[in-house]
Parts: structure tokens; sequence; C-alpha cells
């Protein structure tokens, strides 16, 4: 049916929600908007840097209007901020320091709309808000792409500039920025906003000047300072786009920026809404805190997506690119007035790299990743019931669920009319704040369709809902058959989660390849669907909402019969996908057959990956045939799968041994480890074949040391067998003495963690890696500090360890503060 007859049929046959309650009940959120005396119009901030102490030395100047009717005292943000001195209008004014920032008290009390500035000047050694990387740490003499780097750069995001600059900080005001760099004249700085001056100073420093055209919020100011070169590209529109890569290793810039210039014309076609801002970078930094940010104008990754065309095939930047780009419209453009609608800007900028993956890897990833999303809903569902809007829902509720719910409007107004409405509403909201109830408002402006019902069951309230699906075949007097399908919501309700309205369609495939559809809006516990087939065709397999367009749980038994008919028929990827899942609890025997023959038909790696889980315990020949024509598939994943799931015996193991050379990384370690575990004899065959290959995060090389040391080990415990000679044993220290360098801070922190787990595989420490791993558990990336915090209280339960342990920190003399640190981390060192 045509999917605008699907449209106007739900709106004429939809009626007003039948209360299922008496009253309407919601989980509280705390959250309320921050209230503030003044409006920011522009922030200025110059500053300079001493990077190895972590200073900061800086003067902001915050231009404003009042919008109180008497503001007799105004308090800016600056936890931990030194002012030296304020100035309200180029006059000193009083100010108080307290712990959270600082108070200006002017002389006589600023009144309704007065215009003014109030300029500090300050010092900062914040451990938020900006990172200082690399400065005190000798680089490693060997050239590694994974090797630690002098940098400084910010992330802004909740609420951590105000470490480093005393200003309002919160989402409800957005002002102008600029920002005026003094640094030494051998590293690069970028920063929002176009570059107006550049000057090289007699210091041997070089001053940047960067400056806003839009204001945006304060969180969005960012810094990234590093040894960089750039290269430049431009849209179909003439957007001016920037990439920042690490001149060394010039030949990972392509793989890594892939498809940015594609991005910016899929979303202005998208929006309909011209890339909003003076220009676009992206810079890459060492050990971010997340995967990216979307700084307005420009955003920061983690250099952890810096890949060669190798790594490309295993984890690539492409999606979280994408992720970042859709938040320069929704998220920079727009911003969400507090923390409660954050979903307005992460669900979008989820929702959007799913449609653009759909561009550039076809039908079937869309489907997959919107399974993905909507798998991730519901597990979050069943821990608690927070909304998406809840701010205590997390991120599985604003990232996939807001996502999934984004795609169910899409679903439930159609595209076009969609489109229509995203247009209206940011062009509506330009360079403003936005609430959930201006999307829902923009809908009814633009559509004239009040979706209310909507956005309260999958925006305010949470839950997902599980429907329990049947059907049965009917004949009335005439001998005319139909098909009766049973609805029923069995998911737990209550005062915050009720019975779920949505319109769902219903297919009954027949065995003569001919369907018949309904189109039904399902709300109540207990419905029936009536499919006349006045043909009495025979029944194939019946589908409930088919490609998945809802969130949900389904309970709906089925023959193998009719799995077997899906799998083949079913039009859409996903029906195809769930018949194969279902398959997994029938006998291997009976379903052989018809996964052999799904598996040569199906060309994406979600069903291929199932597909080969459930062929992997096969012995026959003819089915291990099968499977091994996978070792040439053109997806990494799908390869790798394959090699996790098979053993290296009979005639798969020279396919293993080939693909010690494959294309991708992580390949090459899956069989790698596999081959020398499978056969120790000849592992050091396998590891001469592989010495150079260093991986993403030197991932490939770390395994190679760990599998060296424990070949050693086996040989060792083996003396009959082969005798170990002194080299053998000098090269085994080496190992162990590399593993302990990437363990340290000479490297980026996922090749660090990398280190750690071989380590602990290995139960190996010495005194240099107790001192590292104290410096981890002293950095400001939780992402470095717990796992370290870790495997220091695995080793501890050791005797010997703890000992060294004890050692290396009672050597080392730490700091009152890092001392707090390290004992809240580990509790034993409190005795000491």
């Amino acid at each position: 049916m045509n999917r605008s007859i699907f449209v106007c049929l739900f709106w004429i046959l939809i009626k007003p929600v039948i209360a299922q309650h008496t009253h309407n009940s919601y989980l509280k959120d705390p959250v309320i908007t921050r209230q503030h005396s003044l409006d920011i119009i522009k922030m200025k901030v110059e500053v300079s840097f001493e990077p190895e102490k972590g200073l900061v030395k800086g003067k902001v100047t915050h231009e404003f209007t009042v919008l109180q009717q008497k503001v007799d005292s105004v308090f800016f943000d600056a936890p931990g901020i030194n002012i030296k001195s304020a100035l309200l209008n180029k006059s000193a004014v009083k100010f108080n320091i307290e712990k959270t920032g600082v108070w200006v008290i002017p002389q006589k009390p600023l009144k309704w709309d007065d215009k003014g500035e109030i300029v500090f000047e300050y010092e900062a050694s914040p451990r938020k808000g900006i990172y200082f990387i690399g400065w005190n740490i000798p680089e490693p003499k060997d050239k590694n792409p994974f090797a630690v780097r002098k940098q400084i750069w910010t992330q802004g995001q909740g609420v951590d500039n105000r470490y480093w600059i005393p200003m309002y900080d919160e989402m409800n005001d957005k002002f102008i920025t600029e920002t005026v760099t003094t640094f030494d004249k051998n590293y690069e700085v970028l920063s929002n906003g176009k570059l107006m001056s550049k000057k090289q100073n007699k210091n041997g420093t070089t001053t940047w000047h960067y400056a806003m055209s839009h204001p945006h919020a304060g969180y969005l100011l960012m810094l990234g300072i590093g040894k960089y070169a750039t290269a430049s590209a431009k849209s179909k529109s003439g957007v001016a786009l920037n990439y920042w890569y690490y001149p060394e290793y010039a030949d990972r810039m392509e793989p890594t920026y892939r498809f940015t210039p594609q991005m910016i014309d899929f979303l202005e076609a998208q929006t309909g809404i011209a890339y909003p801002w003076e220009s676009y970078s992206q810079i890459m930094v060492q050990d971010f805190l997340y995967g990216a940010m979307e700084n307005t104008t420009a955003t920061i990754f983690g250099d952890f997506f810096n890949v060669d065309e190798r790594a490309y095939l295993d984890r690539n930047y492409v999606g979280v690119n994408c992720h970042e780009m859709t938040h320069q419209w929704f998220g920079d453009f727009i911003t969400a007035r507090d923390s409660r609608d954050a979903w307005l800007q992460e669900s979008f900028a989820t929702y959007f790299p799913k449609q653009f993956a759909r561009v550039t890897d076809g039908e079937e990833e869309w489907d997959w990743q919107r399974r993905q999303q909507q798998n991730a809903a519901v597990d979050a569902g069943k821990k608690d019931n927070y909304g998406v809007r809840h701010t205590s829902g997390g991120t599985a509720r604003i990232y996939p669920k807001g996502a999934a719910v984004i795609s169910m409007l899409e679903y439930v107004l159609g595209s076009e009319q969609w489109k229509r409405v995203l247009n209206f509403y940011l062009k509506k909201h330009a360079y403003g704040n936005v609430e959930t109830n201006d999307l829902q408002q923009a809908i009814k402006d633009k559509s004239g369709i009040n979706l209310d019902w909507f956005f309260d069951e999958w925006i305010i309230r949470g839950g997902e809902p599980h429907y329990k699906i049947s059907y049965q075949e009917t004949i009335n007097t005439k001998s005319e058959k139909a098909s009766d399908i049973t609805v029923e919501q069995i998911h737990k309700t209550d005062e915050t989660v009720h019975y779920f309205k949505m319109p769902v369609v219903f297919e009954v495939h027949y065995t003569d390849g001919t369907t018949d559809s309904v189109y039904k809006v399902i709300e109540d516990a207990y419905n029936v669907v009536r499919i006349e087939n006045a043909n009495n065709k025979k029944i194939a397999f019946v589908l409930f909402d088919p490609n998945s367009n809802i969130i949900k749980q389904v309970s709906f038994k089925k023959s193998y019969e009719e799995l077997r008919e899906q799998l083949e028929k079913a039009p859409h990827y996903i029906d195809r996908y769930d018949a194969v899942v279902a398959m997994r609890e029938f006998d291997k025997n009976q379903k052989q057959d018809a996964l052999i023959a799904s598996l040569k038909r199906e060309k994406h790696s979600g069903i291929i990956n199932e597909l080969i889980t459930q062929l992997a315990v096969y012995e026959e020949t003819t089915t291990i045939a099968v499977l091994q024509t996978l070792a040439a598939h053109s997806k990494a994943g799908v390869r790798d799968h394959l090699y996790k799931n098979a053993i290296p015996v009979n005639s798969w193991k020279p396919l293993f041994e080939n693909a010690l050379l494959d294309s991708s990384y992580e390949v090459t370690k899956t069989v790698l480890e596999k081959l020398c575990n499978q056969y120790p004899l000849q592992a050091l065959t396998y590891l001469n074949a592989t010495a150079e290959i260093y991986g993403m995060n030197n991932s490939v090389k770390i395994k190679w040391l760990e599998l060296y040391i424990q070949n050693i080990k086996r040989m060792n415990a083996d003396e009959k067998q082969v005798v170990v000679s002194d080299q053998n044993k000098k090269m085994t220290d080496e190992a162990h003495q590399k593993l302990v360098a990437y363990a340290g801070a000479g490297y980026e922190f996922r090749t660090r963690l990398l280190a750690f787990g071989a380590l602990k595989s290995l139960n190996l420490l010495n005194n240099e890696l107790a001192g590292s791993l104290y410096q981890a558990i002293l950095s400001t990336n939780s992402r470095l500090a717990g796992p370290a915090s870790d495997l220091v209280n695995f080793y501890a339960l050791q005797t010997d360890f703890k000992n060294q342990l004890i050692k290396s920190y009672q050597q080392n003399n730490y700091p009152a503060a890092e001392k707090e640190i390290l004992t809240k981390q580990l509790s034993w060192l409190k005795n000491l």
C-alpha cells in the first residue's frame, strides 16, 4: 500500500486516547532551569599557559544586558580559580570568592536593560575543563603513532569550562565568543569561529585570535593546541572544511576524515538548513575523555579514531564524525535549555548517522542500526522505567532510545512530512534554546497533527511495550477464511508505565507469494485484528510490525515451517534476521539446510554472523566448505567472527595461516592467538610472520608480546622437547619490558589499557610498572584511572606484589593531594 495512504488512513481512523488511569503520574525530575540575572552577549577569553605546571593565566571580558529589575550581586561559576582582579565598566568592583565561583557586588544595583561589561583577571590549575597532555613525560625513542604527544585541549560539556574560565556556565544562555591565545610559536592553535589574526611575538610565542559571528552556549567554547598539519576541502554548497592531523602520519588523514563533505551535503538536504556557521574544523587529540565533542565550528575527537586503511576496516570515525557534525545543527545551532532536554541534541545526533549509513552502506545497514538502537532501549527498560527526557535515564535513553523514538516519529508522520516539521522547528528556534514542547508544538503548527500522546508515552514516560502475538484461521458460514491476529500487551504497568498506543502494520504472507496487510492502531491490553483471506490461500507466515518500526519486545511462537518460510521469503532484512534468531531453539539437523541456503543468499554482516554462530557446531564437510567461503568476505567483522567461531584444525589450518596477513588488524590478532594456542611448537613461526605488525593502538603488537612470553613459558615447562637458550630468556625479558613500556605514560591511554590486560594475564609486575600504574590512577582520564586502580588492587591480593607496590608508593613520596586520590582508590594504602 502507498505510504501516504497509510498515513491518511491512520489519521482518519485514530481516536482520542482513552485514559487507562484516572490520573497522570510521572517520575519526578529534580533538574530545573537555572535562573540568571544577566544575559551575556559576548565573552572574550585571553589566555596563556605554563603547560608543565598545568597553569592557566587568563583574562575574560563579559559583555552583558541586565535581565532583572534590580541586581545587587552577580555570580560567575569559577571553582578553584584564583581571581586576581575584577572590573565593572572599567572600574574596580568588589568581589567575593567562594568554593564554586565568584560574586561580583556592584557599588550600585544594576537595573533592567542596563548594558555593561565585567572583566576578570585570573589564574587556575584545573583538573577539569582543560587538559595538559604529555608535558612532563619524555617521548619514547621508537617512532609510534600512539606515542605520547604534547598537547593542550579542552572539554566543556557538561559544565566544565568553568574550571578554567570564570563564566556563566549553563546551556540556557548563548553568546558570541572570542579567544585570544598566546603560546609557543612551534605549536598550532585552533578555536571556535574564524581566525581573525595570527601574530608573531618577539618572545618566541604566537598570538592566535579567533571569533564567532553567531551566539552559542558557553560549554561549546574550545581550544586545541599541538603540532599539526591541516588539509582543506569543501562541501558541494561551499562550506570550508579543515582537517587537522599529525604531520608524521599524513597517510592516516584521508581514511580518518572519509565522507566528511558528503555528510555536510546530506545534513543540509535532510534539514533544509544550510550549515549555520563560518566553517567546520576537526582536530584529533590524545587521551580524550569521550569519543568526540561537537564544539561549535571545531569538533575535537580522540586520536584513537586516527586510522590507517587497515584499521579503518575494524573501527573508524565515520559514524562519530556524522554524530558530531549533526550537533552543529542539533546542539549548537539550537541548544537544549537544560539537561532534561539533552535528548533534543544527542538523540538527533544518533539518529542522523544511522540515516547517513543508509546512503553509504545500504538499506540493510540502516535496518541493522535501527534494531541495535531498539535493543539498547529495551535492555535499559529492564533495569528501570525512566523516560528519555528524565535526567536519570542514562546514556541508553538519550542516545539509542531517543534515536529510535525519532525514527518512530518519522514512521508515524511519514518521511516527507517529518522533514518539513524539522525544517520549521530549526528555523523557528535558530541560534536559540529549545525544550521538548517546542518540537511537540512544531509538529502541530506545521502538520496540524497532535502527537501529545506520542510524546507522553515515548519521551516523558518510560518503559517499552511487550506484545504477545498469536493468530488463528477462521471460516465463516460462506466458507470464507480470515486470519484473526490477537495482540496482548503483557508488560508490567503501573502509575508511570501504561499500555502503549501505536499504529501497527500486520501482514499475512501466503505460500503463493502474495500478501494481505492492514494498518491498525493498537492501544488496549487485548486487541484482535482481522485480515480477510478472500481467496482461501494457505498461510506461510504472519508478521507483526514488519521491518521492526516500533521499539518493543515480542513473544510470537512460530513453527519451524513458518520460520523457514519467513527466512526465505520475508522482504525485509530484519524479519529474516528475526527468523534466524528464533531458529536457535530448533534441532540442528532440522534447520541445517535452511541455514546454509540463507548464508548463500544474505549479504549483511549481522545475519551472516548469526548464521556463522549456529553453523559452527556442524562437522559435515559440506557445511564447513560453505563457511570457509566467508574467509574471503569483504567485511572484516564477518571474517573475524568466522575465525573466532572456528578451530584451526584440518582444512581450517591453512585458512588461519593465510589470515595472519589479513587486511584487518583484528583478524590478524584473532588468528595469531588461536594458532599459537593450538600449535605451541609452531608459535615462533607464527610470531615471526607477524613481528612487524603493530595494529591500532598497538593492539596486535601487545597481543604478540603476550603470546611470545606465554610461548617461552611453555617451552620452559617442557624442557624435554625444547632447550631454552639464554637468547630466548633475554628476548623474553625484553618483551616484558616492552609491555611495561606500553603500560607507561609514554603512550596514549588505549595502548596502556591493552598493556594492562596483557600484564594481568601474564601476572607480571615490576617497580617501573607499579609507578606507571600509580601515575595512571592520578590521571584526569577516568577511562585510564579506573582500570589502573583495578589492576593495582588485583596485584595487591598477592603478598609479594603488594610489598612491591608499597615500596614503590613510599619511594615516590607523593604530595598530599595525590596521596588523597591514591588512598581513595586503593583503600589498603590507608593503613601504611
